[in-house]
């Protein structure tokens, strides 16, 4: 199974423009905002998530911590682990969630750190060989606050380009002699970025990830009256333009079918070269918009 097809494996969640969007990345043990019923759907699974990612303020995505942060109190699981919740620095919505969470849950049996994050913020989720950690970046969507995107990124090394054709004999001589950062380099690879709401996120923000998850709230730029959401046009031509592996459309909205929603994504994916590259999430399903042989 190629990389991005097992990540896009591991990712439960919903997302309903306007009522709830959530994402649960398993292997990572992150949460990717917690809207409205995050909890009663993960049920014990909330005990796994070490670190929440909030993009920004709006209820359909923060309005479920209350109910992960209270259950993992009460309900059956390690009661003793800790928590962070990561939002966006200057989100007043957030911190006004924070002081009724901090009045209404009590003494909690675990530690629940909020952590305030930047543009540019990195958060190390596991160190070692192959370390992981998100990057934060700027979305275009509230006007009123930052709005936040997030990488999760591996490091990983390889052979540097001027060693290439090189043979093992000689490479094995000159680590032996310089050791191995003589011949090698480090470079990130984006596994999975997660966008929230937002209009087109930067192209160099997303090139060559294996993942994207992106907004495609609008079927057609007219339907949208301020500029806060993607279409699914431009969801799509962006990730063709990015080279990503795989495209996640997230947020419809709930004023189009089903059917019409998956024939358009589908025209779409032909158009621009993405036919077996492309899922979509409709509330609960994940699903790819080819068959698979």
């Amino acid at each position: 199974m190629a990389l991005a097809d097992d990540i896009i494996e591991n990712i439960s969640g919903y997302s309903k423009a306007m009522y709830s969007t959530w994402f649960y990345y398993k292997p990572a043990r992150l949460l990717f905002d917690a809207g409205e019923g995050v909890a009663a759907a993960l049920e014990n699974f909330i005990f796994g998530i070490e670190n929440i990612f909030i993009s920004h303020g709006h209820h359909d995505h923060i309005g479920g911590l209350p109910g992960i942060i209270r259950a993992r109190s009460s309900a059956r699981g390690d009661k003793q682990k800790p928590l962070t919740v990561h939002y966006p620095f200057d989100d007043n919505l957030v911190d006004i969630l924070r002081e009724y969470i901090d009045k209404v849950s009590g003494r909690l049996e675990y530690q629940l750190q909020w952590t305030p994050i930047k543009p540019g913020d990195e958060i190390v989720l596991r160190d070692g060989q192959h370390s992981t950690l998100i990057k934060a970046f700027a979305t275009p969507h509230s006007k009123r606050s930052t709005s936040l995107g997030y990488k999760l990124v591996e490091k990983r090394r390889r052979l540097r380009h001027e060693f290439e054709g090189t043979g093992e004999q000689e490479i094995a001589q000159i680590v032996k002699q310089q050791g191995r950062e003589a011949v090698t380099e480090e470079y990130e690879q984006s596994l999975l970025i997660y966008g929230g709401d937002s209009m087109p996120l930067p192209l160099d923000e997303v090139r060559n990830c294996e993942v994207l998850m992106h907004d495609s709230t609008f079927l057609a730029e007219d339907d949208r009256g301020n500029e806060t959401h993607a279409s699914m046009e431009e969801a799509i031509k962006l990730a063709a333009d990015a080279g990503v592996s795989r495209l996640l459309l997230i947020h419809v909205s709930s004023r189009y079918t089903k059917s019409q929603a998956v024939k358009l994504a589908r025209n779409l994916a032909q158009k621009y070269g993405m036919t077996d590259r492309v899922h979509m999430i409709l509330y609960r399903s994940i699903f790819p918009l080819h068959e698979r042989k």
